[in-house]
């Protein structure tokens, strides 16, 4: 059983999912605990975001372009370091505790959200 407090369903229906397409991925060096810096382009309504994720050591820069990937999208920004994070890029931790992105199995337009 979850420790995590029951939330009504209309809670749920605040958090915005979308799909996205990384356009570029980068290193962050500095970041503590986020290692990548991503640039999403989440279709003609939202754009192009940026989000920091914490990825390695799973996914190397050249592997994440053109991926698509699942991220809150209505978050408050978070300045991480010298760097604003837009979204929260979503993942689950694999039996290492490292980050395995939350990904379509099939390609969807990008913007779509997540119901």
């Amino acid at each position: 059983m979850s420790n995590s407090p029951t939330i009504a369903f209309a809670d749920l229906t605040k958090i915005d999912i979308r799909v996205g397409r990384i356009v570029s991925a980068a290193p962050f060096p500095e970041g503590k605990s986020s290692t990548h810096i991503l640039q999403i382009d989440f279709g003609e309504e939202l754009g192009v975001k940026k989000s920091l994720a914490r990825l390695a050591p799973n996914y190397g820069f050249e592997t994440l372009v053109d991926r698509q990937i699942l991220a809150v999208v209505n978050l408050a920004p978070r300045q991480i370091g010298n760097h604003r994070s837009e979204v929260l890029t979503l993942g689950l931790n694999d039996a290492n505790g490292n980050v395995v992105l939350i990904v379509p199995d099939t390609a969807v337009p990008s913007g779509n959200r997540l119901y």
